[in-house]
């Protein structure tokens, strides 16, 4: 998985604060690091614990570790000791492999260091979550289906919520999609939670060129959902999409403000947090369209962008870097 970013090194006095939350330890530390001498030469190696999810249809996220050493002089190669049937560590990323709630303790080791943290595995059985409930979806789902069976490897792919619907974008994409390699397969209502569960049949076996998608909103209006759920459910589907489909660009337009405010300050709160969530890898980016959005800009429904607003979006989407293919090239 590739990142743009790394956290920068703290400092020695920050680390041993730090030691109370996460496994942190010196020479020849065991699970419960314990006190290590004032004068250490080697210092510490600190590594947070960190969370993963898997699906009932096997969808995974993963985390990546990130060892700190607080002399980075004295940094060494580590070698993990871990239940292999539940995870795999490659390349400091951590995925989940087995469909269970977990939580797996790693030894990190080296040399000179060896310390413990832990891995919680997530499993979410989508069968028995009301979320993930999509049976009142199934001809949008049948329709995005057949649309994405003509799908290549070129092709920009629109999914989401209504935004990306034809009952909405058909009048504009009838114009702007003539001689681009570009299918739109949003289904109107849906939320993050409902895409969680049927991306993968959707969109299918082949990776697109560019995954973009317009989705959050109905998490607030129509789920009345919590902020953390949002902020998490989206996050699990951006990492979905990404270990489904790694060559995929994948664009996200952050979410619309409606002209009913009711949950207007939880939209700038994710808006916020998704924009600097995407910022730490280079598989994903963020498109600022919510900026750009007034209310007179939308349907009468305050909700929808007018034909002519769509024209926000697909610039925002160009100047953000997505190359969207002519259906003429190779």
């Amino acid at each position: 998985m590739r990142t743009k970013w790394k956290p920068l090194l703290i400092a020695g006095v920050m680390m041993l604060m730090m030691a109370l939350a996460v496994g942190c330890g010196g020479t020849g530390s065991t699970d419960k690091p314990e006190p290590q001498p004032s004068e250490n030469p080697y210092g510490e190696l600190c590594i947070e614990d960190l969370k993963v999810a898997i699906d009932s249809n096997r969808n995974h996220t993963f985390a990546e570790i990130d060892p700190i050493f607080t002399k980075p002089d004295k940094a060494e190669p580590l070698a993990y000791t871990y239940d292999t049937s539940m995870l795999k560590i490659e390349d400091n990323i951590v995925t989940p492999l087995k469909r269970s709630e977990e939580t797996v303790n790693v030894r990190a080791k080296s040399e000179h260091f060896n310390v413990v943290f832990q891995v919680e595995v997530e499993y979410i059985n989508l069968s028995e979550n009301s979320l993930y409930d999509v049976s009142r979806f199934t001809n949008g789902i049948s329709a995005g289906t057949q649309k994405c069976a003509a799908l290549t490897s070129n092709t920009t792919l629109f999914i989401g919520d209504s935004f990306m619907d034809d009952y909405f974008i058909k009048d504009y994409m009838a114009t702007y999609a003539e001689g681009k390699d570009v299918i739109n397969a949003g289904i109107s209502s849906t939320t993050s939670y409902h895409w969680e569960a049927k991306f993968a049949e959707i969109i299918g076996s082949t990776a697109p060129k560019n995954i973009v998608l317009h989705i959050g909103t109905n998490n607030y209006y129509d789920a009345h959902d919590g902020v953390e759920f949002t902020e998490e459910s989206l996050t699990r589907l951006m990492m979905y999409l990404h270990t489904s489909y790694p060559t995929s660009n994948i664009y996200w337009f952050n979410i619309t403000q409606r002209s009913d405010a009711s949950y207007s300050e939880e939209v700038e709160e994710t808006n916020t947090y998704m924009a600097n969530w995407c910022a730490r890898y280079d598989w994903i980016t963020c498109v600022d369209t919510s900026s750009k959005i007034t209310v007179s800009m939308l349907e009468d429904d305050g909700v929808h962008p007018k034909t002519e607003t769509y024209k926000v979006f697909t610039d925002a989407l160009v100047a953000a870097g997505c190359e969207i293919v002519g259906t003429t090239e190779v």
